[in-house]
């Protein structure tokens, strides 16, 4: 009897055991497949892990052909740039090596590549840069020094730094300070001319001369070059003149929205100044009165009843004027 009930027994957990077991492999089976549900309203999504990997795999394969594109346009510009897109270059790899840690090595690749004047301008870069920088803060140039001398100072200091790599590395901004000096020249037309169409012919002449610098003067857009020439109309000509050169300039680079737009600007402008007069003049009517009432009507209050009347009387003065 005894046996019997151990052998039912045994076979009692074996099958429990089988249906744990089933169970288990079932639910294993459903965590790695997709489940649909028979509703619309309920559905279940699991992502195989590779999938993920592979996705992160992509990403990463992107961002580094986007490094080194930039870093191959980078060499390209180290090796035959000029000006602003050599400076930029220049900045650009220090910071990138600075932020890789890895300075070192990569100077290594670069001297294979660079010619030795080129080499030693990116190796020495960061060197001369701060050196620029401090002879310029310690420079003193005193406010009354005209525009030569100033374009002579920062040219010294630049030509001490970088030597004959000056010229490789400012030459745009050289261009701009010849420019600017151009201007305040006596014999310049634009400083001579007297009337509206000698001014725009002196300038249209100048445009022509400077074609090649235009972009890096800032003179690419037909607005900047009105506004440059608004800038440049001499303060010897007459307000009529002066009011009709910057007409004929604004038909010539503006289009009628943007004439329109500073027509507008001219009126707000002018009704301030006239405001500011207005300001000025009616308060400068209210000193005299209180000087008066000083010496009368008011000779006998004290400095400190004076005080105080005067205080309300120009707090009175400035709330009926900006209340108005």
């Amino acid at each position: 009897m005894r046996v019997r009930l151990f052998l039912v027994s045994v076979a009692f957990a074996g099958s429990v055991y089988f249906f744990i077991s089933n169970e288990n492999e079932l639910n294993a089976e459903r965590e790695t497949v997709v489940v649909t549900s028979p509703s619309h309203q309920s559905k279940s999504l699991v992502i195989n892990p590779s999938i993920a990997t592979t996705v992160e795999l992509q990403r990463k394969e992107q961002k580094e052909a986007v490094v080194n594109t930039e870093v191959s346009e980078q060499d390209s510009l180290l090796q035959e740039a000029r000006g602003q897109a050599l400076m930029t270059a220049l900045t650009s790899f220090w910071k990138l090596c600075n932020q890789r840690h890895n300075c070192d090595e990569m100077l290594v690749q670069q001297q294979l590549m660079l010619t030795e004047r080129r080499y030693q301008l990116l190796r020495n870069f960061p060197v001369n840069q701060q050196e620029e920088l401090r002879l310029m803060g310690e420079s003193f140039t005193s406010q009354n020094a005209t525009l030569a001398d100033k374009v002579a100072n920062v040219k010294a200091i630049r030509e001490l730094v970088w030597g004959i790599d000056a010229r490789l590395l400012f030459e745009e901004q050289a261009a701009y300070y010849n420019y600017r000096l151009s201007l305040v020249e006596s014999n310049n037309l634009l400083s001579q001319a007297q009337n509206a169409e000698e001014f725009i012919q002196a300038y249209n002449a100048m445009l022509e001369a400077q074609s090649d610098d235009l972009l890096s003067f800032g003179l690419d857009s037909e607005e900047a070059k009105y506004e440059e020439a608004v800038r440049l109309i001499p303060t010897s000509i007459l307000n009529n003149e002066a009011a009709d050169i910057k007409a004929k300039l604004a038909t010539q680079y503006l289009t009628p929205e943007k004439q329109q737009d500073i027509a507008n600007r001219a009126n707000q402008v002018e009704q301030q100044q006239q405001e500011v007069m207005s300001y000025q003049q009616g308060l400068y009517e209210l000193e005299r009165t209180l000087a008066n009432e000083r010496l009368t009507t008011k000779k006998m209050l004290s400095d400190e009843q004076w005080q105080t009347y005067t205080a309300g009387q120009l707090y009175r003065y400035r709330l009926a004027f900006f209340g108005a």
